[in-house]
């Protein structure tokens, strides 16, 4: 590994896919990859699956640098057993090294794995998710009907199921709606090169139901209320924007722009019409008691920004 650069580390899963996990090593310039699979001793198929452990393995073997692998033979078909797995990876992988990086491939392996990876990743800090998009299939379209079909009538991969199983569920706050239409006006104010500066900022927000300081009362001198106001804007959106990473100074620090995470909360959360839209100033008060978990939205973010 160079020296001075993090250890990167990757999870991933094998089923029956190969360069979904091997592309990936060798595009982040992997140290250490952990892949889970399943082999059930004496079944039927437990030669095909460990055919593409094996071919995955060898082709790691084959690249130039050194790569540690680590095999994780476990039931890939149940969230739960996936779920504490992936967590098991990353909380191991960070108590011997805090510095490390953790990329979790949530593009391989099984439907379970790949969705309780996706929220093992949201739950603990250093970890980057990733998906690996399909540039070109091993099946043709002239092979499609021939392999996907029954009787002439399409069925797919898949011919009969087992009973259908509840997961467990987690609860996953999203943020605050105020802060991400802020933020939007934000936005739109400087794709419009208009200002905004705390007092044309806090005028939009009047204007757009989400100020929610009631700060025109009169035992605030009339002088006083645009430094108060922007006190607040300062306290209840600037502040809380930079520190979920949603904006920054720009270059000569007048303003500020959104990051790239920023933007995906825009185009993520709240696109619709507003339940503000049209709603009494006052309102919005209620938004300062909504619980919310940073990190975990910090997380989705960086999961929509990296399958863009």
């Amino acid at each position: 590994m160079p020296s001075g650069r993090k250890k990167r580390i990757m999870v991933a899963c094998v089923t029956f896919e190969t360069v979904k996990v091997t592309d990936p090593v060798e595009y982040y310039e992997i140290n250490k990859v952990h892949i889970i699979h399943y082999l059930k001793e004496g079944a039927a198929k437990a030669g095909t699956y460990a055919a593409f452990y094996d071919r995955v393995v060898e082709i790691i073997d084959d690249y130039s640098r050194d790569v540690e692998v680590v095999e994780h033979n476990e039931r890939v078909s149940d969230f739960g057993v996936m779920l504490r797995t992936v967590l098991s990876i990353i909380q191991s992988e960070k108590a011997e090294d805090p510095d490390c990086e953790i990329y979790i491939n949530v593009s391989s392996g099984s439907p379970e794995y790949a969705a309780a990876s996706a929220i093992a990743a949201m739950m603990e800090e250093g970890t980057i998710p990733f998906s690996v998009g399909v540039r070109e299939y091993t099946v043709s379209d002239d092979m499609i009907e021939d392999l996907y079909y029954m009787e002439g009538k399409p069925v797919g991969l898949c011919k009969a199921t087992y009973e259908p199983r509840a997961l467990p569920t987690y609860v996953i706050d999203i943020p605050p709606e105020y802060l991400v239409r802020g933020l939007r006006i934000l936005a739109e104010r400087n794709a419009a090169k208009l200002p905004v500066s705390s007092r044309h900022m806090v005028e939009a927000l009047k204007s757009a139901g989400l100020w929610f300081r009631d700060t025109e009362r009169s035992d605030v001198p009339p002088s006083k209320v645009k430094q108060v106001e922007a006190v607040y804007y300062q306290r209840d959106f600037t502040y809380r924007w930079s520190t979920l990473g949603w904006v920054k100074r720009d270059e000569h620090g007048r303003k500020f722009v959104l990051t790239p995470l920023g933007q995906n909360a825009i185009d993520t959360f709240y696109v619709k019409r507003s339940a503000f839209d049209g709603a009494d100033v006052h309102r919005c008060s209620v938004l300062r008691r909504l619980p919310f978990d940073n990190s975990i939205t910090h997380h989705l973010l960086q999961l929509n920004r990296n399958s863009v």
